[in-house]
Protein backbone atom coordinates (compact mmCIF):
# COMPACT_ATOMS: atom_id res chain seq x y z
CA UNK A 1 0.00 0.00 0.00
CA UNK A 2 1.41 3.39 -1.00
CA UNK A 3 1.73 6.35 1.36
CA UNK A 4 -1.13 8.09 -0.45
CA UNK A 5 -3.38 5.04 -0.11
CA UNK A 6 -2.64 4.99 3.63
CA UNK A 7 -3.54 8.68 3.87
CA UNK A 8 -6.78 8.02 2.00
CA UNK A 9 -7.75 5.32 4.52
CA UNK A 10 -9.25 7.82 6.94
CA UNK A 11 -12.51 9.62 7.50
CA UNK A 12 -14.99 9.30 4.66
CA UNK A 13 -12.76 7.02 2.57
CA UNK A 14 -11.78 4.61 5.34
CA UNK A 15 -12.31 0.86 5.37
CA UNK A 16 -14.79 1.42 8.18
CA UNK A 17 -16.80 3.75 5.91
CA UNK A 18 -17.16 0.99 3.33
CA UNK A 19 -14.48 2.10 0.86
CA UNK A 20 -12.25 -0.74 -0.33
CA UNK A 21 -8.47 -0.69 -0.69
CA UNK A 22 -8.97 -1.22 -4.44
CA UNK A 23 -11.05 1.95 -4.69
CA UNK A 24 -8.48 3.95 -2.72
CA UNK A 25 -5.69 2.62 -4.95
CA UNK A 26 -7.58 3.78 -8.05
CA UNK A 27 -8.30 7.17 -6.49
CA UNK A 28 -4.61 7.57 -5.65
CA UNK A 29 -3.51 6.78 -9.20
CA UNK A 30 -2.28 9.61 -11.39
CA UNK A 31 -4.99 8.70 -13.91
CA UNK A 32 -7.73 10.14 -11.73
CA UNK A 33 -6.21 12.57 -9.22
CA UNK A 34 -3.22 14.56 -8.10
CA UNK A 35 -1.76 15.34 -4.69
CA UNK A 36 -1.33 19.01 -3.87
CA UNK A 37 0.66 20.46 -0.97
CA UNK A 38 -0.38 23.87 0.32
CA UNK A 39 1.54 26.45 2.27
CA UNK A 40 -0.13 28.14 5.22
CA UNK A 41 -2.77 30.75 4.27
CA UNK A 42 -3.10 29.41 0.70
CA UNK A 43 -6.61 30.02 -0.60
CA UNK A 44 -7.99 26.81 -2.11
CA UNK A 45 -11.53 27.98 -2.87
CA UNK A 46 -12.93 31.49 -3.08
CA UNK A 47 -16.44 32.20 -1.77
CA UNK A 48 -18.89 32.61 -4.70
CA UNK A 49 -16.33 31.15 -7.09
CA UNK A 50 -16.97 28.10 -9.25
CA UNK A 51 -14.71 25.31 -8.02
CA UNK A 52 -13.60 22.89 -10.73
CA UNK A 53 -12.55 19.97 -8.55
CA UNK A 54 -13.18 18.00 -5.40
CA UNK A 55 -10.48 17.89 -2.72
CA UNK A 56 -10.06 15.12 -0.15
CA UNK A 57 -7.97 16.38 2.75
CA UNK A 58 -4.97 14.20 3.54
CA UNK A 59 -3.00 16.12 6.14
CA UNK A 60 -2.85 19.43 7.95
CA UNK A 61 -5.74 21.73 8.64
CA UNK A 62 -8.04 23.85 6.48
CA UNK A 63 -10.44 26.60 7.53
CA UNK A 64 -13.78 27.37 5.92
CA UNK A 65 -14.35 31.11 6.17
CA UNK A 66 -17.10 33.43 5.01
CA UNK A 67 -17.47 37.12 4.34
CA UNK A 68 -20.89 38.77 4.76
CA UNK A 69 -19.70 41.45 2.35
CA UNK A 70 -16.33 42.61 0.96
CA UNK A 71 -15.82 45.09 3.83
CA UNK A 72 -16.67 42.65 6.62
CA UNK A 73 -14.15 40.61 8.55
CA UNK A 74 -13.97 36.95 7.71
CA UNK A 75 -15.93 34.60 9.93
CA UNK A 76 -14.64 31.11 10.72
CA UNK A 77 -17.33 28.61 9.78
CA UNK A 78 -15.40 25.48 10.59
CA UNK A 79 -12.22 23.48 10.63
CA UNK A 80 -11.64 20.87 7.95
CA UNK A 81 -9.36 18.11 9.11
CA UNK A 82 -7.85 15.09 7.33
CA UNK A 83 -10.40 12.67 5.95
CA UNK A 84 -12.97 15.23 4.78
CA UNK A 85 -14.07 16.54 1.38
CA UNK A 86 -13.97 20.11 0.07
CA UNK A 87 -16.09 21.17 -2.95
CA UNK A 88 -17.85 17.83 -3.28
CA UNK A 89 -20.97 19.46 -4.78
CA UNK A 90 -18.81 20.44 -7.76
CA UNK A 91 -18.80 16.84 -9.01
CA UNK A 92 -22.57 16.78 -9.34
CA UNK A 93 -23.44 20.39 -10.18
CA UNK A 94 -21.13 22.19 -12.60
CA UNK A 95 -22.99 25.46 -11.95
CA UNK A 96 -22.50 25.37 -8.18
CA UNK A 97 -20.88 28.29 -6.40
CA UNK A 98 -18.71 28.00 -3.30
CA UNK A 99 -20.66 28.99 -0.19
CA UNK A 100 -17.43 29.79 1.64
CA UNK A 101 -13.73 30.30 1.08
CA UNK A 102 -11.35 27.55 2.14
CA UNK A 103 -7.74 28.13 3.03
CA UNK A 104 -4.90 25.90 4.18
CA UNK A 105 -3.69 26.56 7.71
CA UNK A 106 -0.91 24.10 8.58
CA UNK A 107 1.28 22.05 6.23
CA UNK A 108 -1.81 20.88 4.42
CA UNK A 109 -2.17 18.43 1.56
CA UNK A 110 -5.14 17.16 -0.40
CA UNK A 111 -6.01 14.82 -3.21
CA UNK A 112 -7.58 16.80 -6.08
CA UNK A 113 -10.02 15.17 -8.51
CA UNK A 114 -11.30 17.27 -11.41
CA UNK A 115 -14.81 16.90 -12.76
CA UNK A 116 -13.36 15.33 -15.94
CA UNK A 117 -11.31 12.83 -13.92
CA UNK A 118 -14.41 11.94 -11.91
CA UNK A 119 -16.33 11.18 -15.11
CA UNK A 120 -13.46 9.05 -16.42
CA UNK A 121 -13.27 7.21 -13.07
CA UNK A 122 -17.01 6.47 -13.17
CA UNK A 123 -16.85 5.19 -16.75
CA UNK A 124 -13.76 3.02 -16.24
CA UNK A 125 -14.58 1.64 -12.77
CA UNK A 126 -18.33 1.73 -12.07
CA UNK A 127 -18.23 -0.48 -8.95
CA UNK A 128 -15.49 1.57 -7.32
CA UNK A 129 -17.21 4.78 -8.43
CA UNK A 130 -20.32 3.64 -6.56
CA UNK A 131 -18.25 3.22 -3.37
CA UNK A 132 -16.73 6.65 -3.86
CA UNK A 133 -20.06 8.36 -4.57
CA UNK A 134 -21.49 6.63 -1.49
CA UNK A 135 -18.68 8.14 0.61
CA UNK A 136 -19.32 11.59 -0.85
CA UNK A 137 -23.07 11.21 -0.23
CA UNK A 138 -22.43 10.23 3.41
CA UNK A 139 -20.27 13.34 3.78
CA UNK A 140 -23.01 15.52 2.33
CA UNK A 141 -25.59 13.88 4.62
CA UNK A 142 -23.45 14.61 7.69
CA UNK A 143 -23.09 18.26 6.68
CA UNK A 144 -26.84 18.55 6.05
CA UNK A 145 -27.62 17.02 9.45
CA UNK A 146 -25.24 19.45 11.19
CA UNK A 147 -26.77 22.40 9.32
CA UNK A 148 -30.29 21.27 10.23
CA UNK A 149 -29.37 20.99 13.90
CA UNK A 150 -28.06 24.55 13.86
CA UNK A 151 -31.30 25.84 12.35
CA UNK A 152 -33.75 23.76 14.36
Amino acid sequence: MSDVEQLLNQGLLADSAGVSPETRALLASENFSEILNFEEETLIVRQSGQPDALYFTLSGLFHAVSYANPQAQQRLLGRIEPGEFICEVTLFDAESRASASVKAMKDASALRMSRESFKAFCEAHPSQALEFVGAVARGLAVRLRVANEKVL
